[in-house]
């Protein structure tokens, strides 16, 4: 190869022919001449680096809920445009955008009620169990299960990434504002939870092996109609968060106890 036509003379081609004869122990000799090529290529443009792959767009069809349990009214999708949501083997995968939350500050200066959420229409006493994985990276990342009825009347179980970066159980319950009161921390990437309906009466339990329950939060939630419940995800900053909700239990039915939780109120 005549100097002329690459920017490196044939000193260079030298010592790259030398580097493949040392390599004579692994490279056939048939791949001398690529091998050579290689050598060369690498001292002219430098290493190859991967091109980094953009993240999946969002998207807004409505994924295929029929893995999912049968549950009254059927699967409905709010947000759709703020995440994915994905139906897997074992249950529901969402990942939310950035910017997402579902949270009305007590002092008025924040609202903010965008997150991807996945919910059932509630026909009555209900019991509902699922557990929640992810890897809470950004402070504020979120999975939680919700009864929703709309923007003023709430209220959310959450596995929470707390202002500490501590995995926190943490619960909150809108009427017209939004309280926030934090329990537990979990040293764990998943926690099980469970909300109960009985009436106007919500009861939140949280586990860390789906056996021993502790009670999180037993309150009252005058919704006059159309109360659904389901899924959540949300997070400020982390484009890398995805929740993973899998063992779903759904019962038509309070527990016996709405303050004690046990096993086999939320067997499958």
């Amino acid at each position: 190869m005549a100097d002329g036509l690459f920017p490196y003379n044939s000193r260079v081609l030298n010592r790259a022919q030398e580097g493949v004869g040392s390599l004579q122990s692994f490279i056939f000799p048939s791949h001398r001449a690529i091998a050579i090529l290689t050598i060369v290529a690498g001292f002219a443009y430098g290493p190859i680096h991967a091109t980094a792959q953009s993240a999946p767009p969002t998207s807004a069809t409505s994924p295929d809920f029929s893995k999912l349990p049968k549950l009254p009214g059927g699967w409905t999708l709010v947000h759709p445009d703020k995440g994915q949501v994905t139906v897997t083997d074992t249950g529901l995968r969402i990942a939310p955008s950035v910017d997402t939350n579902l949270f009305i500050a007590p002092g008025g200066n924040e609202s903010i009620a965008n997150a991807p959420m996945v919910l059932f229409a509630s026909e009555g006493d209900f019991t509902l169990k699922a557990k929640i994985s992810a890897q809470l990276a950004g402070i504020y990342d979120v999975g939680a299960l919700v009864v929703f009825a709309d923007e003023q009347h709430w209220a959310k179980l959450c596995f929470e990434n707390s202002f500490k970066r501590e995995a926190t159980v943490v619960t909150v319950v809108k009427r017209e504002r939004s309280d926030d009161a934090n329990s537990e921390t979990i040293a764990s990437p998943f926690v099980y939870m469970t909300i109960a309906r009985r009436g106007n009466e919500y009861t939140m339990h949280f586990s860390r092996d789906g056996q021993q329950w502790r009670l999180a939060r037993h309150f009252q939630l005058l919704i006059p109609s159309g109360v659904r419940a389901g899924f959540a995800a949300h997070t400020e900053s982390n484009s890398h968060l995805a929740v993973e909700f899998s063992e779903i239990v759904y019962r038509a039915k309070a527990p016996k106890s709405m303050r004690h939780l046990e096993a086999e109120d939320v067997a499958p």
